[in-house]
């Protein structure tokens, strides 16, 4: 005996873009639809920007490299495959990207000037925030001076919190030596930050 459905199930049609799944609002950017798009990078936007941040050491050049990726993206979406990783083909082109514009400029890291006049009584908070902000500087310093290779992964495993499957997807490089990389690099992230303090 057969019982009756309670629930319809919603079609694909009803469901709002923002309810969908990144597939899906891929697929439907891939013919043409707009507004699946921005659906996608509204939902993406922030995590671009932070991963070139992390990248690149600047704030201010990763909104510009943000707005490039999400360009070339758009440009390029018929080359994507669906299959649930749009995550991890998003990263990869973040850092793909970043990789490209610090070679071109041929540099490593930028530094940018985190002191600023703190007025004639500092408050604590202010006092804090110049803190926090020179222990980031210091960190972002000690990365700068690690191999390329272990820089990346420490930024995929902490920057961007991925798995050691995800990071052997978008670093080329198979688990264990991407949990080498890390370990040593964290090794090496500490005495650097000795030197540094």
């Amino acid at each position: 005996m057969q019982f009756p459905r309670l629930v319809q199930p919603v079609p694909a049609q009803a469901l709002p873009l923002s309810g969908r799944d990144d597939d899906t609002l891929m697929t439907l950017a891939q013919a043409g639809s707009r507004e699946a798009f921005a659906a996608l990078v509204e939902r993406h936007a922030l995590r671009v920007v932070q991963s070139c941040a992390r990248f690149t050491g600047d704030r201010e050049q990763a909104r510009e490299l943000a707005q490039g990726i999400w360009a070339t993206i758009w440009q390029n979406r018929s080359r994507y495959q669906p299959g649930g990783d749009f995550s991890i083909w998003l990263i990869t082109i973040a850092r793909n990207r970043c990789r490209n514009e610090l070679r071109r400029q041929r540099v490593v890291v930028r530094h940018t000037s985190t002191a600023s006049p703190l007025g004639p009584e500092p408050s604590a908070c202010q006092i804090d925030s110049v803190l926090v902000e020179e222990r980031r500087r210091r960190v972002r310093e000690a990365l700068s001076q690690l191999p390329v290779a272990m820089r990346e992964a420490l930024l995929m495993r902490y920057g961007e919190e991925l798995r050691y499957d995800e990071m052997s997807k978008v670093l080329g490089a198979q688990e264990s030596t991407l949990r080498s990389r890390v370990h040593h690099g964290l090794k090496l992230l500490k005495r650097q930050l000795e030197k540094i303090l």
